[in-house]
């Protein structure tokens, strides 16, 4: 015992403690003792199964293989460049190309995974990046939302359908109307994943508020899963990983004393969010560092059109409200910019002979969706750019202008010198202000900027006043084109247009020119009294002398249908017109144009208490726009809520369901909603799923696909096709196929749907009966309310007599083979 206690004390220190520490040292020892003795007969099993665990240690794996395969892949690559007698400058060229795009894509997926890791576990993601945080470390004006988060986790699986209403109905017609390329633009597959957005936290405003609004603003952070699948032509590309991340003001108005409370929700950005993403299928081949960064531009222009300030989302609570007036409020002010100089700037060109180096500097500006961009300095690190920029304000608090300084590199991308941020809302607090701003991500570098805060004022008297102060700043300074007044635009609806043999081709829109700048409406479709509903902004040098061109033209011929041209001067005595304008149309015909005109001087004695507040009337002063006579360059109509959507379990369910149906078909059945959409103006076709095909013969399975094509007489569509479901013979594919049509073709005109089995390039088959399926003739004017959205419905499948029996019989005879 003693030896125990002596051992004991050497290894912990303390002997009154021995006993206790030597029963664990003896049990540990016995059990050890144990545990080798039970292990001495067992050598020679072990001995015999050593092969066996060799075997499944070194056999050849997938990713064995393919490493393999790779490494033979450049060795002959290599081989090839010597055997054609190229220079080693291409081996070169090539092997950095490479390594930029694998450090491009490694930096991508650790971008990735860190905002996965926040959107899943915001506490552990950041902990594990910073250790060491401070007691201290908070914020005072945000708040934390996880009951937020909560409701957005247990709604975001049934908000599918009404996510893919919008993206159909809005985003879908602004892209096929950006550009002639994108006329065949549609979504093929939209599914937002599992994981649903975080609103990392919530500020709610109590200053400078009106009495009857809420306004509050959430940072979203938007990681998930989703997979959407686009179409152009027959190219199909998909987005993974996407990524959103900005802030979203959510502003509730008219407060009303009766149920619900609030008239109606406005949903937008205040700056341009950070998106990224990943593309799938054909789009892998755009996924290189400059064409990648091309593609998400265009997309990030999409949405500031669609979603960042100007442009707002209005989602009305209340019948009768006038959403135009929700959509395109009043502007708060105009901040004017002097870009002055900045000193001290990274040098991104070095210069072998000073070894100091210069750079090509500019500077960009953003306020919401307006962009500004100065002139190019040549060759230096101090550079003097003295312009002056004039952006129009909606929104003051939290509003901030990102300030972006780049070297110019003509044919490669420019490189980033550093950036700053100012809020809005302070410099319309102080006025004026003249200061020098440190550029973050940046080495060193500053950017000075004076900028004076304008007011809008109701007063006519305010004009003289600035005009005395534009003089004075002409004598000082070169700038020639400040404005001195804000012309806003609401242009409501048009009657008494010139008609044309058929309703259906009147798409017209409004054309207003002031000086440079041109506005143009979206296009109404298929209607003779086309509404609108748009605000437009214009800012005046001199409202004495201003003249804007109001036209109405065509969408097809680009042809003028009618035209006026209206004096500013007319609205200065009361400075507001609401009286409908008459527009000069062909042979004498009067248009009627019903729109808002309301000017408002540029002052810097108003300040931002004294924000004007825009009454929103229950009942429309203008004529409400009507949802019918949108077509597919209205952006921001809206579509019915819909938290219920279909899912699988409701698509198969129990035969005795009116959905479901006793199977009857020759060949299977088809399910499909089909609808007209008065907003897009098509045809629209969700294929959901099929049963009970037939395969094809010597097969015991299919890989089918759907195709479609729409006629009226003798005019047919374009073929369109639904994605490959392979290796099944009741597949689902959940995906919706437009047709251009009017509501009045549509219900002229049927649909050929095809079942097809995808052939192989490594099969021949004779004859159309081996991929053919089946088919089934859709006569759309026996659908019932094709202008509504309703069920899914199930369509019996058909073919000949010839191949119905011998794919019945192939298929008997290969199930019965493997059967035996």
């Amino acid at each position: 015992m003693t030896n125990r206690q002596d051992l004991c004390e050497s290894i912990c220190g303390k002997r009154q403690h021995a006993d206790s520490y030597c029963v664990r040292v003896i049990v540990y020892t016995e059990s050890n003792d144990r545990r080798m003795e039970s292990e001495e007969p067992k050598v020679e099993k072990e001995t015999e199964r050593s092969w066996k665990d060799l075997w499944d240690v070194y056999h050849p794996t997938t990713e064995s293989i393919r490493i393999y395969v790779m490494s033979l892949g450049v060795l002959v690559l290599v081989w090839l460049v010597g055997y054609w007698g190229f220079s080693i400058t291409w081996v070169m060229l090539g092997l950095f190309i490479w390594m930029w795009r694998e450090k491009k894509i490694k930096k991508k997926n650790y971008k990735i995974q860190t905002a996965r890791g926040v959107a899943q576990n915001e506490q552990t993601t950041i902990l594990s990046s910073v250790q060491d945080l401070p007691s201290w470390v908070y914020f005072p004006d945000v708040e934390k939302a996880e009951w937020l988060n909560k409701i957005l986790a247990q709604v975001w699986p049934n908000l599918d359908r009404y996510v893919e209403e919008t993206l159909r109905m809005s985003v879908e017609p602004a892209v096929q109307q950006a550009n002639e390329m994108l006329k065949s633009f549609q979504f093929s597959k939209i599914d937002l994943g599992d994981e649903p957005p975080r609103v990392a936290g919530v500020q709610v405003y109590t200053e400078y508020v009106k009495k009857n609004e809420i306004v509050m603003d959430m940072d979203l952070m938007y990681s998930g899963d989703c997979d959407i699948q686009i179409r152009i032509k027959r190219f199909l590309a998909g987005v993974q990983d996407l990524q959103v991340q900005g802030t979203v003001r959510v502003v509730m108005k008219p407060l009303m004393s009766q149920h619900p409370l609030v008239g109606g929700i406005t949903v937008f950005f205040l700056n341009r969010p950070d998106i990224n993403f990943n593309l799938s299928n054909i789009g892998e081949v755009l996924n290189f560092p400059g064409l990648s960064s091309l593609l998400k531009g265009v997309v990030a222009d999409q949405v500031a059109a669609f979603m960042v300030l100007p442009n707002r989302f209005p989602i009305p609570l209340v019948p009768d409200l006038d959403v135009s007036r929700l959509r395109y409020p009043m502007p708060k002010g105009v901040l004017r910019i002097q870009l002055k100089e900045a000193k001290q700037l990274m040098s991104a060109d070095p210069d072998f002979f000073t070894k100091k180096g210069k750079s090509d500097p500019y500077c960009t500006l953003h306020v919401g969706a307006q962009f500004f961009k100065s002139k190019t300095i040549q060759r230096t690190l101090d550079p003097k750019w003295n312009q002056y920029f004039e952006a129009v304000v909606y929104e003051v608090e939290g509003q901030t202008m990102q300030i972006n300084v780049f070297d110019e590199d003509p044919g490669v991308k420019d490189d980033p010198l550093g950036n700053a941020t100012v809020s809005i809302g302070q410099v319309a607090k102080e006025g004026f202000t003249d200061v020098w701003l440190p550029l973050e991500d940046a080495k060193s570098g500053q950017v000075r900027l004076r900028m004076t805060w304008l007011g809008l004022s109701s007063q006519r008297e305010a004009l003289e006043k600035m005009y005395t102060q534009m003089e004075r700043m002409k004598r000082v300074t070169d700038m020639d084109d400040m404005s001195s007044a804000l012309l806003f635009v609401r242009v409501d609806s048009a009657s008494g247009l010139p008609r044309k043999k058929k309703v259906e081709d009147m798409n017209t829109y409004v054309e207003l020119t002031m000086g440079k700048k041109h506005e143009k409406s979206w296009i109404q479709w298929g209607t003779d009294k086309p509404v609108w509903g748009q605000g437009f902004t214009f800012l005046l040098k001199d409202p004495h002398s201003e003249e804007i061109l109001i036209e109405i033209k065509d969408e097809k011929s680009k042809k003028m249908i009618g035209k006026k041209i209206v004096p500013v001067a007319m609205v200065l005595e009361t400075m507001k017109s609401s009286d409908p304008v008459f527009l000069e149309g062909p042979k004498g015909v009067k248009i009627e144009l019903k729109m808002e005109l309301i000017l408002r001087i540029l002052s810097s004695d108003v300040g931002e208490e004294s924000f004007e507040e825009e009454e929103i009337p229950l009942t429309p002063t203008l004529t409400p726009p009507s949802t019918p006579d949108a077509g597919p360059s209205s952006p921001m109509m809206i579509p019915e809520i819909r938290l219920a959507s279909i899912s699988e379990t409701e698509l198969s369910s129990t035969p005795d369901s009116p959905l479901t149906p006793v199977p009857k078909g020759e060949a299977g059945q088809l399910l499909m909603t089909i609808y007209h959409s008065l907003t897009s103006n098509k045809v629209l076709v969700t294929v959901h799923k099929a049963r009970n095909l037939l395969p094809p013969r010597g097969s015991k399975i299919a890989d089918a696909y759907v195709r479609m094509r729409f006629c009226v007489g003798a005019k047919k569509s374009e073929i369109k096709k639904t994605g490959v479901v392979k290796e099944n013979l009741n597949p689902a594919w959940d995906e919706t196929l437009g047709f251009p049509a009017s509501l009045t073709e549509a219900k002229k005109g049927h649909l050929e749907v095809a079942v097809k089995h995808k052939r192989s390039l490594l099969k021949s088959f004779r004859g159309t009966d081996s991929w053919f399926l089946g088919e089934v003739e859709v006569d759309l004017s026996k659908v019932e309310q094709l202008q509504i959205k309703g069920q899914p419905q199930w369509f019996d499948l058909k073919r000949d007599v010839g191949a119905k029996l011998s794919r019945y019989a192939s298929f008997i005879s290969t199930r019965s083979g493997s059967e035996s």
